[in-house]
């Protein structure tokens, strides 16, 4: 049996789109895997192919058939949904959870027969849970509740289960047991669409994998079309390193890993060996991004002015703006703009009072003419080997307001090495709109 989703789209309200035209296909005995950050959709769009949600537009077919045109019931025969785990208000045995599986097969009024409990003794069975049959589910460890909850699955006796983050919660050996179960019924021709944190177990059990940002497709296909860093990178907003095994010359991916950042320093610029020598070497023939991240306090600035340090010791051409911190009596009072050019510098903030003036943030009141000043230089900035913009942040990613002309010369790549400060709050967020930026820690 086929199941199809064409140009889906679902809201919970009208200004708010969950899933903005979903289009994939699933095959008899096919393992789906559904990936992408919270909020991506994955959830909703099980609802959606189960006819618990109804399509705002699209149509989701079931076996040649749209699915709106089912009964509950019929629907129910033949697509099964196994939430997350949950805890229900009794204490059912195991035995009990999984017959509930039989409810679409019997009349309004009717009681489970022989034939229903030899399918309860044989979903059971496949699941290794007999001997656990009469143990209260409540008392189940996470991976035994995961495999109780499949056995009702497949009691449904229904051609495609649809999966809702099986492996969530559970160890690595629960996950490994749950996993290898599916991958073994999806061989025997039972259908399954799983929604997934672990890009690891859809490289480990997926033939093919959809993976959603923000309720669109970013990518469907085949593993080694999805599951790459670029498209990984960009859907989970942040670096991500694919690990290949090369065995009789062809490589095989085996893990995916976030990619720490780099720890390093600005002194190492001398090294021509070094991680930043590298960069800039790099950035001759292709424009270099550097995210320099860290918390309020970490030395962001300071290591921006260690770099420039280094970078003009060794003759090179550095452009673009400082913001140093300006304290009193040890305590941070303000901050000031630098054109790294002229040197010229202006007072750019002060702690907000009561009301605000200029540019306001929950902390800082900012001065509009001295941003207009900034903004002003770096529309205005000439060539120069290394760019500094110290920093951007809510107001340039989500106001539309700030140093706005630096958001565009890092957006579009109008620079030989640039040097972007980011809080750390807001590294997600930068990932996402630059993945091809190296992330370095102050």
């Amino acid at each position: 049996m086929e199941l199809e989703a064409k140009g889906l789209f679902f809201s919970y309200s009208p200004d708010k789109p969950v899933l903005q035209d979903i289009s994939f296909h699933l095959e008899p005995g096919e393992l789906l895997f559904v990936l992408g950050r919270n909020g991506s959709g994955k959830t909703t769009l099980l609802s959606c192919l189960n006819g618990i949600f109804t399509p705002s537009a699209g149509e989701v077919i079931l076996d040649g058939k749209d699915i709106a045109s089912y009964r509950a019931v019929d629907r129910a025969r033949r697509i099964g949904l196994i939430p997350q785990l949950h805890t229900p208000t009794f204490a059912y045995s195991v035995r009990e959870i999984v017959l509930m599986g039989r409810s679409p097969h019997l009349s309004l009024f009717g009681a489970p027969g022989l034939e229903d409990m030899a399918i309860v003794d044989e979903a059971l069975e496949t699941v290794g849970l007999v001997d656990l049959q009469h143990r209260p589910y409540t008392q189940l460890s996470g991976g035994e509740q995961q495999l109780v909850l499949i056995a009702r699955g497949l009691a449904q006796k229904c051609n495609i289960l649809l999966m809702d983050e099986p492996s969530a919660h559970l160890d690595l050996s629960n996950q490994y047991q749950v996993l290898e179960m599916i991958d073994q019924l999806a061989k025997q021709g039972l259908s399954f669409i799983i929604s997934s944190h672990s890009p690891n177990n859809a490289l480990a059990y997926a033939k093919r994998v959809l993976l959603l940002q923000n309720g669109r497709v970013m990518a469907y296909g085949e593993l080694e079309e999805t599951l790459t860093e670029p498209l990984l990178s960009a859907a989970y907003g942040l670096k991500t390193e694919v690990i290949y095994k090369k065995e009789n010359g062809t490589a095989t991916p085996q893990a995916i890993l976030p990619r720490r950042p780099l720890a390093i320093s600005p002194a190492s610029m001398a090294d021509p060996d070094s991680d930043l020598s590298c960069i800039l070497e790099r950035s001759c023939d292709t424009p270099q991004l550097v995210v320099v991240t860290g918390l309020s306090g970490a030395g962001k600035t300071t290591w921006c002015r260690e770099m420039v340090k280094h970078a003009k010791a060794k003759g090179l051409t550095v452009g673009g703006l400082l913001s140093p911190a300006v304290f009193e009596e040890g305590r941070k009072t303000g901050i000031d703009l630098i054109d790294l050019v002229s040197g010229e510098q202006r007072p750019l903030a002060k702690l907000r009072g009561e009301t605000v003036s200029g540019v306001g943030t929950a902390q800082w009141d900012l001065d509009p003419e001295v941003i207009a000043w900034g903004d002003a230089i770096l529309t205005e900035q000439p060539d120069c080997d290394i760019l500094v913009l110290d920093e951007l942040g809510p107001l340039e990613f989500f106001r539309k307001e700030g140093f706005l002309s630096g958001l565009a010369l890092i957006d579009q790549k109008q620079f030989r090495a640039a040097f972007v400060v980011v809080r750390s709050s807001l590294l997600p967020f930068a990932q996402q709109r630059w993945p091809y930026a190296h992330i370095v820690t102050a």
